[in-house]
């Protein structure tokens, strides 16, 4: 089973974020519950082997695209997948940081 951790209203509007540290592909269904319940999800795949780590950030990329949702790469096996109601405003230089509005 996955380690997951939710801050609960941790963004100004009142969204939530999701930890997701999967273990199997199984644990693709998290993602999905998250999304589909307007939750941003973190998804961190660094302890997966790369084929497994390649099949799941492929899922939740599919998934997040079927929803209209928005995805970012946040750093080495770390991924941010939004649903539709949630925009992520890329970093123009390196001194702005990654925010979610």
């Amino acid at each position: 089973m996955s380690e997951l951790t939710a801050f609960g209203h941790s963004l100004s509007s009142g969204y939530e974020v999701v930890i997701i540290k999967p273990q199997s592909l199984s644990d693709t269904t998290l993602i999905v519950q998250a999304l589909r319940a307007d939750k941003a999800v973190i998804l961190n795949l660094e302890e997966l082997d790369i084929a497994e780590a390649q099949r799941i950030s492929d899922f939740a990329a599919g998934s997040t695209f079927a929803i209209n949702g928005n995805q970012s790469r946040l750093g080495d096996g770390v991924f941010l997948f939004t649903p539709s109601i949630i925009n992520i405003q890329e970093p123009h230089s390196s001194s702005e940081a990654v925010s979610v509005v």
